[in-house]
């Protein structure tokens, strides 16, 4: 059997909801997977949302100097 530190079993009792200390490693496990998926999801919109930011601050700065432009005439 495998030696699971105390700390480690009642982390996973917390996330799991499950009482049983074998139960709740279980369940943790088994969501594993899924949440690095979702984290790896995340992050992907995160850097799509950062590069969306970016294009947007060069349009508001074209149109900030098309504005400037007018203003001039």
């Amino acid at each position: 059997m495998i030696q699971i530190p105390d700390h480690l079993l009642r982390d996973a009792r917390l996330y799991s909801g499950a009482q049983d200390d074998t139960d709740a490693v279980c369940r943790v496990l088994s969501d594993y997977g899924r949440l690095i998926g979702e984290v790896r999801q995340l992050r992907r919109r995160v850097a799509q949302l950062d590069e969306e930011g970016a294009m947007l601050d060069d349009r508001l700065a074209a149109l900030q100097d098309a504005c400037r432009s007018i203003l001039e005439l």
